[in-house]
């Protein structure tokens, strides 16, 4: 049962560092990683299947297929600074499994303070809010217990210029 625990995120354990079940916490994680990866890539490959091929014609001139905005380079329009875009982390749900801090690059989560009574592991908190990148929402799928909550993206597409 301890291995099924660890493997889905729901270890009682304070941490992962002298536990001998890491390694099914670090599988658990490539997993998730990989399928999130092989997620965007159908996303954007099936997005025209739908679709009749064009018949390509001597005289026709052929215009490239515009590319999903979610593969396009983003520049910002305002200092980063201005823009309010980062996760917010509900205390209540958090497992502290620490699968956001491991797949963040930019390193917005740290581990909060430790739990006094030393029986749970420590909750993770947004540290670093103004390094989280604008309009990117890999943190939340990986999230095992929903704890992650990010604003509505709608509301800072006028933030970003999509770059050729």
């Amino acid at each position: 049962m301890l291995l099924l625990d660890c493997f889905f995120g729901l270890c009682s354990k304070p941490s992962c560092d002298s536990c001998a079940l890491r390694l099914v916490r670090s599988l658990r994680i490539a997993l998730k990683s990989r399928a999130m990866q092989r997620k965007e890539e159908s996303s954007v490959g099936s997005a025209r299947l739908w679709e009749k091929p064009e018949t390509v014609t001597p005289h026709a001139r052929t215009t490239p297929q515009k590319q999903d905005a979610t593969k396009k380079r983003k520049r910002l329009l305002f200092p980063r600074e201005e823009i309010a875009w980062y996760p917010t982390i509900k205390p209540e749900l958090c497992n502290g499994c620490g699968d956001c801090k491991v797949l963040c690059k930019p390193g917005v989560f740290e581990l909060g303070a430790p739990d006094p009574t030393g029986i749970c592991r420590p909750k993770l908190i947004v540290a670093h809010p103004y390094k989280c990148l604008v309009l990117c929402n890999r943190c939340v799928p990986i999230c095992t217990s929903g704890a992650i909550i990010l604003p509505p993206k709608e509301e800072f597409e006028h933030f970003v210029e999509y770059l050729d």
